[in-house]
Order: C-alpha cells, then structure tokens, then sequence
C-alpha cells in the first residue's frame, strides 16, 4: 500500500519550496530576502517533515515489526463449532455490518465526518468477500495478529483485544465465516493516502499488527466466574475504550471513543442493575448509554451467564481514580 502521486506531490513541494528560500536568500531587497527566505525556510522544514512522517507511515503499514508465520490448522467445521461460532461473530458485527446485525457484509469507515485518509472498508466476512481465497491459518493470523493475506498490517482492527481469543473461540469464528451464506459485495481493499499514513507514521495506534502467538489459548471454562468474566471482557475488547486497567480514558482524535471508568460505577450497581443495563442501554440511575457504547452487540452476544461473569469480574475489581463519566 503506498500513495505515490501524495508523496510525490509532497516533495515537489518540499523541492519548491527550497527553491523559493535559496532564491529569497539571494534577493537584493532585504525585506524580501529574509522575510522571503524565513517563511520559504519555515514551509520547507515542515514539508520535508511531513514527508518523512508519511514514510514512516507507509513503512509501519507495509512492513510491520511483528510478522507471524501462518498455521496451516484446517478448522473442522463441527456443530459445535458453528453454533458457538454464530454466537462470537456479533461481537464483529459493530464494524463489519453496516447496521450492527448479522450478516457480516462489511462497512464503508470513512463515511461522513470521517479524516480524508483515502479507502477504509471493514472487510466483507462472507464469502462474497477476500477472505473465501485465504486458508483458515490466514484468517486466524488477521483476527488475532492483525496482519492481511499479503502480510501488511490490518488498520483499526481489535487484534489487541482479539489475540486473547482462545483456539477454540477462534476456530469456531473461523467456522461461522466460511458457513455463513455470501452477502453483499466484496468491497474496495483499504488504501490509505498521506493523511492517513501520516496519522499512523505519527504515532496514532491505527495499525493492529500484533506479536505473534507461540502457544496454545485456553479460555476458563464458561460460568459465573470472575475468571471467565475477565476473558470476555478482553476479547469483547472493552480496554479500547475503557482503558487498559478499565479506569477509563480521555478521548480526542482519531481512535477508539473515550469510556468511562468501570471501577468505578459498576461496582455500584447490582447484578440485576448490570444486565439491564446491557440489555437496555439505560443504567441504574436512568442515564441511556453513550451511542458509542457497543451495548446492543454485548447484549446480542451474551447470554445471562456471560453477563453475570462479567459483572462477578467487574464488580470485584479495586476503584482506580480515573476519568468517571
């Protein structure tokens, strides 16, 4: 992936504006010539600036630092696997369904509002899309390490999150995919151009490339349980908004929305408060939950007993100061 007319474009007018200092600093005026040259100058650092962040940008999408081989697992497809599969991929569906349901046919991300950073779909799961041409090894490396069939990075995929999926959980994803019947159209591949590649080669964590994964993956067995609530809050990926520790985050540019801290409210509320609350988008104190909140995805995902996990490991957690709303 590379937008050669936008880095081209830049040096160009990195080049010129060089030109345009070398020539003010040879003016005879002396307004134009410092007045010329410094503005001339001031332009000529920031592009050339510019172009080296765009660059770096580029590098980190196309040559991630982690670059973990594909397993050659052949996911068997069982009952078992399907039926819980089915279940997993809502948690997939707030980006890669246009209206938050089943099935998984993808989602245009720079719609209105969006940065102008070039061609950003989530990808159509179905068979419709790419993915009926990778092996099952090549969509278990983009779920949960975040890099493409051609080895570049994924950008705003959750495989922070999605790496703690057990083998099993990531199986029956994988299962789910390649049984679900063909829905819409394979969509336009992800093409970034200057602005975005400049907000990656900037520091913003838009690429998902993640380390690889050496051993085997085993959730707690399902339950009311604090152990198996704390698996699914990591791959239900609540620390992308809420925080590492759940304290809460500020929000502000591109990335995740900013949630508030969990240890601090939801120990608080009841069992009874917690489910209803994610049943209904409304908590205990009558407040409707931020539309950013991926609630109706939990609530389709999880069942009663994942929802009392949930709440037996949020509940338990000790308060951390951090941002409360």
């Amino acid at each position: 992936m590379f937008d050669t007319f936008g880095v081209i474009t830049l040096l160009l007018l990195a080049t010129l504006a060089a030109w345009l200092a070398i020539r003010s600093w040879r003016a005879r005026h002396r307004g134009v010539k410092w007045v010329g040259s410094v503005l001339s100058s001031f332009f000529t650092v920031v592009l050339v600036l510019a172009v080296v962040v765009v660059l770096v940008g580029f590098y980190k999408i196309n040559f991630p630092s982690y670059k973990a081989s594909v397993s050659d697992v052949k996911v068997a497809a069982t009952p078992e696997q399907l039926a819980r599969g089915t279940k997993l991929a809502s948690i997939c569906a707030g980006c890669h369904s246009p209206d938050g349901k089943l099935p998984l046919a993808g989602r245009n991300f720079m719609g209105a509002g969006a940065p102008p950073a070039g061609t950003l779909y989530a990808a159509n799961l179905t068979p419709a899309g790419e993915i009926k041409d990778w092996s099952d090894g090549e969509i278990i490396r983009a779920i949960r390490e975040g890099l493409h069939k051609s080895g570049r990075t994924l950008i705003i995929m959750p495989s922070g999150a999605f790496r703690n999926l057990s083998d099993i959980d990531v199986h029956a994803i994988v299962a789910y995919l390649r049984a679900q019947p063909a829905a819409g159209q394979n969509l336009p591949p992800t093409k970034l151009n200057i602005v975005g590649a400049a907000l990656i080669g900037a520091g913003l964590p838009l690429a998902s490339a993640q380390p690889p994964i050496t051993q085997p993956i085993i959730a707690p067995a399902e339950g009311v349980s604090a152990e198996y609530g704390k698996y699914l809050v990591s791959v239900l990926a609540c620390q992308e908004c809420h925080g590492k520790d759940l304290a809460g985050r500020t929000g502000g540019g591109p990335g995740p929305p900013a949630g508030p801290n969990l240890t601090a409210i939801v120990p608080s509320w009841s069992a009874e408060g917690f489910t209803h609350t994610m049943r209904t988008g409304v908590d205990p104190a009558n407040h409707t939950l931020a539309e950013a909140m991926p609630w109706k995805e939990i609530s389709a995902f999880a069942n009663d007993t994942d929802l009392a996990a949930i709440y037996a490991y949020l509940h338990g957690l000790k308060t951390i100061d951090g941002p409360s709303k």
